[in-house]
C-alpha cells in the first residue's frame, strides 16, 4: 500500500473514532447509542465488518456485562482496525443469558434491525448502563 493511501486510511479512522466519542455521550439512552454507531457505519470503509457481541466478561478485571458493537476494516496491511463502543453493566441473573456473538456477514438481515430486535437490546435498553467505552485497536 502507498504512502498515500496509508495517510488517508489513518486520517480517515481517526475521523471515524472522533465522530462516534462526538456523538455518544455518558447518560444517553441505548437506542440512541446503537442510532451513533450506525450513522457512523454508514460513512464507507474498504471491506468492512460489524460484529455485535453480548455477554458478561472480565476484561477489567471485574465482571461486567457487555453490549458490544465493534466494526473492522483493514489497516493497509494484513491486520485490522476495530473500532469498539462498549455499553457496560452491573452482572446479574437476568443479563446472564444473553451470550451472543454475531458478524453481519454472518446474517440475512441488516445488523442494525437485528440488534434493534434483539432480547438483549430490549432488556439493556430497559437498564441503566455503569459505563461506555469507546476505543480503537488492531487485531
Amino acid at each position: 500500500m502507498g504512502l498515500l493511501k496509508k495517510l488517508a486510511l489513518s486520517k480517515q479512522k481517526n475521523n471515524l473514532i472522533s465522530m462516534l466519542q462526538d456523538s455518544v455521550k455518558d447518560g444517553m439512552p441505548l437506542t440512541e447509542i446503537v442510532d451513533a454507531f450506525e450513522k457512523m457505519c454508514q460513512i464507507p470503509m474498504e471491506d468492512d465488518m460489524i460484529l455485535f457481541e453480548t455477554g458478561t466478561y472480565k476484561f477489567t478485571g471485574e465482571p461486567l456485562f457487555y453490549f458490544s458493537m465493534t466494526r473492522q476494516f483493514p489497516n493497509g496491511g494484513e491486520e485490522f482496525y476495530q473500532l469498539h463502543l462498549d455499553v457496560m453493566y452491573s452482572p446479574n441473573e437476568e443479563n446472564k443469558a444473553f451470550k451472543n456473538s454475531v458478524w453481519n456477514e454472518d446474517i440475512d438481515e441488516d445488523i442494525f434491525k437485528y440488534i434493534k430486535e434483539s432480547e438483549a437490546f430490549k432488556y439493556a435498553s430497559a437498564d441503566k448502563y455503569l459505563k461506555i467505552k469507546i476505543y480503537m485497536d488492531e487485531t
